[in-house]
């Protein structure tokens, strides 16, 4: 997921993906610590409203790249990289700027992909929304939804023919588990259109 690029993030994206170096900050004690741009370590001042990327290179093997966009001491990205290989697995976004993360994007095979994303919709620290693509061609084919909000999935919209557009729509208001309502969009997959 290294050629992920947050479409907030801008020119402020190269910064993130210089930091998968293996350079240290000789000005701070950890030496897998890297801040870049405007920041506390850069010659700005951190209140400035000027970006800054750190990378933490971990024992582990792993690398975090936080980023601050916005220069309030906030990440507003935050990628992680389980393996060093400099494809991130996870990253973090705070979309909004309130100071929390509220989407997540997940490479789950390592192809540089984004096969999952989960978002907190409404701010109120649960996931609300998961959007995956379970067959890896790109493309989201099935989206999970807590609308009532409630902390349960009540709603799934399905591509079950993976064109690219949603064929199913799937209700359990009672969220006892199995859908109520079953809505046919598309006509291939409706066993009741006529042909």
């Amino acid at each position: 997921m290294s050629e992920w690029v947050d479409p907030a993030l801008g020119d402020e994206a190269a910064e993130a993906e210089q930091g998968l170096g293996p350079i240290g900050d000789p000005g701070h004690d950890d030496a897998g610590y890297q801040p870049y741009g405007d920041g506390p370590y850069g010659a700005e001042p951190y209140d400035d409203g000027g970006s800054y990327t750190i990378v933490q290179h971990n024992l582990d093997g792993s690398t975090d790249v936080l980023v601050d966009r916005d220069g309030d001491g906030l990440a507003d990205v935050v990628l992680h990289d389980s393996d060093g290989d400099g494809l991130a697995e996870a990253a973090y976004v705070d979309g909004d700027g309130d100071g929390r993360l509220e989407s997540m994007l997940r490479d789950f095979d390592g192809d540089g992909r984004v096969d999952e994303v989960s978002a907190d919709t409404n701010g109120d620290g649960w996931i609300d929304v998961v959007a995956t693509d379970t067959d890896g061609d790109g493309l989201i084919d099935r989206v999970a939804a807590d609308t009532d909000h409630d902390g349960r999935t009540d709603t799934w919209v399905e591509d079950t023919d993976f064109d690219g557009r949603a064929d199913q729509t799937l209700r359990d208001a009672d969220q006892d588990g199995v859908p109520e309502t079953v809505t046919y969009l598309h006509p291939t997959v409706n066993p009741y259109a006529a042909r």
